[in-house]
């Protein structure tokens, strides 16, 4: 639910509040397509990924209209299908990478002009890659599940209620002969709301906020159940300036999921229809045994 975006030339500001809205007015997209870089950094590894990512949507879009162009979907309330891939280059501390890690997923939205309500239905499935600490040898494979189904209680107001399912399985092999085997599974049921304000100056604000009830399973070890909140807010100066701030806190039995996670960011239109972003998060765990994180991603989208 969190994503970031980092700091945008001051050039590229200039330009796209100066850019050829009015000869766009009319025109329209019925797709998107990104292509993404991320480093993730912690005491001991070092991750960089690649992703592609490409929506269809079930309607034409305007390209240009009287709200901020990422709001577009979400104001028109059109349905779309999202395919994504990556690949993953890791590097542990006192670990050889044997193998890449790769991840891919779908994503469904269902939603019609007009009416009131919307469900959506995900599935990711993630490979870690196989890294090796002389003869043991580990890896993980993770299926990520999600529904969700909400109503439109205004024009640009949105709840929902979510379901997801994250099942992890770590596999281990010490000189060739099976180590262990173990198997996670966080549930998650959620409430969040989504707002998209017109302020008195012209300029919007975009709010996000819920609250996740979770429970953890471990193999061998009682149920936890841990609880989040998060909140996070655009502000659109222009409409195809956005500036993002968000805050998540977790707190539950599960000490080692506990901590906070910050973003902020920003995404910007070079072109009514080609945006770049700059991405940051990170990760504040409160249990002193826990790992830290941060990443940076770097973005560009084209619709077409």
């Amino acid at each position: 639910m969190i994503a970031t975006r980092g700091v945008v030339a001051s050039s590229l500001v200039a330009a796209a509040m100066g850019g050829p809205s009015l000869a766009l007015a009319e025109d329209t997209f019925q797709a998107e397509a990104s292509l993404s870089y991320s480093r993730l950094r912690t005491d001991f590894s070092r991750s960089n990924t690649a992703t592609g990512e490409l929506t269809y949507f079930f309607d034409a879009l305007p390209v240009v209209k009287d709200y901020p162009l990422e709001q577009a979907q979400f104001v028109e309330r059109i349905g779309s299908l999202s395919a994504n891939y990556s690949r993953t280059y890791n590097n542990y501390n006192d670990f050889e990478s044997l193998n890449n890690g790769s991840m891919y997923g779908v994503t469904a939205l269902f939603a019609r002009p007009g009416t009131p309500f919307f469900a959506s239905a995900g599935y990711d499935s993630l490979y870690s890659g196989k890294l090796r600490n002389g003869p043991l040898e580990s890896e993980a494979d993770a299926k990520f599940y999600q529904l969700a189904v909400g109503a439109y209680v205004d024009k640009a107001t949105a709840l929902s209620l979510g379901w997801s399912r994250n099942t992890v399985r770590n596999k281990s092999t010490f000189g060739g002969a099976p180590f262990s085997d173990s198997k996670d599974t966080l549930d998650s049921v959620s409430i969040s709301g989504q707002h998209l304000a017109r302020l008195s100056g012209g300029d919007h604000l975009a709010l996000l906020a819920g609250l996740s009830l979770d429970a953890h399973e471990r193999q061998g070890s009682a149920s936890e159940k841990n609880r989040t909140v998060f909140v996070q807010a655009t502000y659109y100066p222009t409409k195809m300036l956005g500036l993002k701030l968000g805050v998540l806190a977790d707190r539950g039995d599960d000490r080692l999921n506990e901590g906070e996670f910050y973003l902020a960011g920003v995404q910007m239109f070079v072109t009514p229809t080609l945006s770049l972003s700059l991405d940051f998060q990170k990760s504040h765990a409160k249990a002193p045994n826990a790992t830290d994180f941060d990443v940076v991603t770097l973005k560009a989208l084209a619709r077409f």
